[in-house]
């Protein structure tokens, strides 16, 4: 049937199957609860940063149904065409478009606008690396939407020339191309900062203030205004002098020696030194602070015929000067702002045109006029994100498929670990170890946690990620093994297990466990019993040397001894032990004559299930129960079916790679390398080991003949 909906058994569980395009209309009409994740962590997916942030619409850092299900609606509607969807494709056919519906015709429209901006050749195709490269969009074209120009969008140099004196005077804002430019509020605080300061420009021109300078009125008021408190600041310090012969500063304590002394008093000196005559004179000494400028202003002063003296400077001829600036002293006063000091009066009279201003505005208005088209760049790049991922996240989320083909990682394993042979594939980023470790046991997964670090020296990365150990062997697994982790972008990490979680791997590891155990054991209180023992000799040995040490020397001669050990009591020796081991033999013999050999099999087995038994029926429980659902649980995943990890299921996650074709050597390299190294053996080891091998097998011939009759 047509409408009905394809399941198949993934991990134990009937999930949609979505193989196709159009099976992502079959997804708003499942029931979340027959989905294989109703919410995922945004860090948990292995993608695109761009895709996985367009699915985030409330941006929690979470992907739930509901934003999937909008994001679909919104992907099959926009296309008319799904065959890019089905290919994965970053490259979008324009012709694929619904421009039946106002945003694909909007699309459409913007789609066609990127491409003219880029001159591209082929005008069908729009791909992601081009919708990408907004920079180079927005700088072919004069119009970026963004309602802001700069001299670039003019071929008019008076245009370009008046947009980079606004800047100067009013400041600027960055377009979307990265250049200073103007927008419609700075604009309007140039209309009124300039038209109040050409109003005082033409105020200063109407009252004619200065005329007697002439052009250099501006440039000799500077300089007077300058120095108009400091001269004042003298001639008011020469009124006070009582005679002739009295003089500024002949009482002053200054070392000359000491640099921020003689820099703080030439501060707060006067212009030059007071005297009764009220005369500056250049002659005279003058503060280094302001000769410069003194010797300016008397020089223009001489050019324009206030001053006798290109030297000297009478209180009488600064008192003319003085009044003869009181007019434009008041104009001054009333200069709201410094900003437009760079601009003349006919610069401002022409900037500030009525028909200049609606040229810029006009300019503005044209930008803004593309600011649909170039907003729609983001919705291009989202559907061409969607269009590529879309139909790999779907069987990463509504289903589970992509995540058990061995061919392939998929969207949710960050990568492959590399450490003992073998290739683990299952894992999960952690955030939380402590929080992961109680929810992973429920798993019944042998979890290790391993810490991933990559990078230069200063700039080194980190991340935790638990990995799941599904088959084989935990024997060669412990705290502080590294490894190699490489993520899926091609990234190696360094891997270090910092972290266990132990349960039962395999069937196979369940049988030996218990006699691993048992000999750990056995090891353990051996190693305690000789250890002690030896200990106890130790402190035998000790003391006897200390009483010998403390002993009386004998005061006769001592009495001739045999030897300790001759040739005969060797032999004697040899004989007794061999007699020993003969009637130890014997005895077990006899003991075992009236003993059945299925009563020794019996017992054997007896004691091997005592010991097994139970262990071997825990792990054997725990490997059924093994959830890989709760495995993602632990990462903040909410995963609806329980998938079961099975025998073949885990040897999907954990393998050793086919050995390559080759052609295999025999005899060890070590042999090979070691025969110079070689000693002949010790004659007596190989007789004691002769007479061990004899003992033995007469000891295995007498229960043989015993038993068989052989």
């Amino acid at each position: 049937m047509k409408n009905s909906m394809l399941f198949r058994k993934i991990g134990g569980s009937r999930q949609l199957v979505l193989d196709k395009a159009e099976n992502l209309e079959q997804i708003p009409q499942l029931d979340e609860a027959y989905w294989a994740v109703n919410a995922m962590p945004l860090e948990a997916a292995v993608t695109d940063p761009e895709f996985l942030s367009f699915l985030d619409a409330d941006a929690n850092k979470r992907i739930r149904p509901a934003e999937l299900k909008d994001a679909i609606a919104w992907l099959i509607s926009i296309l008319s065409d799904y065959r890019g969807i089905d290919a994965g494709s970053d490259i979008l056919e324009l012709d694929a478009l619904n421009t039946e519906l106002p945003e694909g015709k909007a699309l459409h429209t913007a789609a066609k606008l990127v491409l003219d901006n880029l001159a591209a050749d082929d005008k069908a195709h729009l791909s992601l690396a081009q919708i990408r490269d907004k920079k180079s969009i927005i700088a072919a074209s004069n119009s970026n939407g963004d309602g802001i120009i700069t001299p670039c969008n003019t071929s008019d140099p008076f245009i370009g020339t008046c947009i980079n004196d606004i800047i100067a005077c009013c400041g600027s804002k960055q377009d979307l191309c990265g250049l200073p430019g103007i927008d419609g509020e700075i604009l309007d605080n140039f209309i009124k900062t300039g038209t109040a300061q050409l109003e005082w420009l033409k105020l200063g021109r109407d009252n004619a203030a200065d005329s007697s300078y002439g052009d250099r009125a501006p440039d000799f008021y500077t300089l007077f205004d300058a120095l108009r408190d400091k001269v004042n600041e003298f001639f008011f310090f020469c009124g006070g002098m009582l005679d002739s012969e009295t003089r500024f500063g002949s009482t002053a304590k200054t070392d000359p020696m000491n640099v921020e002394e003689m820099r703080a008093f030439i501060e707060k000196a006067p212009v030059a030194i007071p005297v009764h005559s009220a005369e500056l004179s250049l002659k005279e000494w003058i503060n280094p602070n302001w000769r410069e400028k003194l010797e300016n202003f008397l020089a223009l002063a001489s050019e324009l015929k206030t001053v006798a003296n290109p030297e000297v400077l009478t209180e009488k001829e600064w008192r003319a000067i003085e009044k003869s600036f009181v007019v434009r002293t008041r104009w001054y006063a009333t200069k709201a702002d410094n900003k437009f000091d760079a601009l003349s009066l006919e610069q401002l009279e022409s900037y500030l045109a009525e028909s200049n201003i609606a040229t810029l505005r006009k300019m503005m208005e044209i930008d803004l006029s593309v600011a649909k088209e170039i907003a729609a760049c983001e919705q291009l790049k989202k559907l061409i994100l969607y269009q590529k991922h879309m139909l790999e996240f779907v069987n990463n989320f509504v289903n589970l498929g992509r995540l058990f083909d061995p061919n392939k990682l998929s969207m949710i394993q960050p990568g492959v670990l590399t450490m003992d042979s073998r290739r683990f594939t299952l894992a999960s980023i952690v955030t939380d170890l402590a929080e992961h470790k109680k929810i992973v046991q429920r798993s019944d997964i042998c979890v290790m946690y391993i810490e991933l670090t990559t990078g230069k020296v200063g700039e080194i990365r980190k991340m935790t990620l638990a990995v799941a150990i599904t088959s084989g062997t935990m024997r060669n697994i412990f705290v502080g093994k590294r490894g190699v982790y490489r993520t899926s972008d091609g990234v190696e990490w360094d891997a270090k297990i910092i972290d266990l979680v132990q349960q039962p791997v395999s069937f196979s590891e369940a049988l030996q466990t218990p006699f691993f155990r048992f000999g750990e054991f056995m090891g353990k209180q051996a190693d305690r019993f000789f250890s002690t023992k030896v200990q106890n000799m130790e402190k035998d040995v000790t003391t006897t040397v200390s009483q010998a040490a403390n002993a009386k020397l004998p005061t006769a001669p001592p009495k001739a001894q045999t030897p300790a050990v001759s040739g005969s009591m060797m032999l004697m020796g040899g004989g007794v032990g061999l007699a020993a081991l003969g009637s130890s033999v014997a005895f077990m013999a006899n003991s075992l004559k009236n003993v059945s050999v299925w009563n020794i099999v019996m017992v054997f087995f007896g004691i091997i299930l005592v010991i097994s038994g139970p262990i071997m029926l825990v792990s054997v429980v725990k490997l059924i129960r093994r959830n890989v659902s709760d495995f993602f649980a632990a990462s903040g995943w909410a995963i609806n079916p329980k998938m079961r990890l099975s025998r073949r299921m885990g040897r999907l996650f954990t393998y050793s790679p086919k050995f390559p074709k080759s052609i295999f050597l025999r005899g060890d390299v070590v042999t090979l390398f070691s025969k110079d190294f070689d000693r002949s053996p010790n004659p007596f080891s190989v007789f004691l080991l002769i007479l061990v091998l004899l003992a033995c097998g007469f000891a295995a011939g007498y229960v043989l003949y015993l038993y068989f009759g052989i």
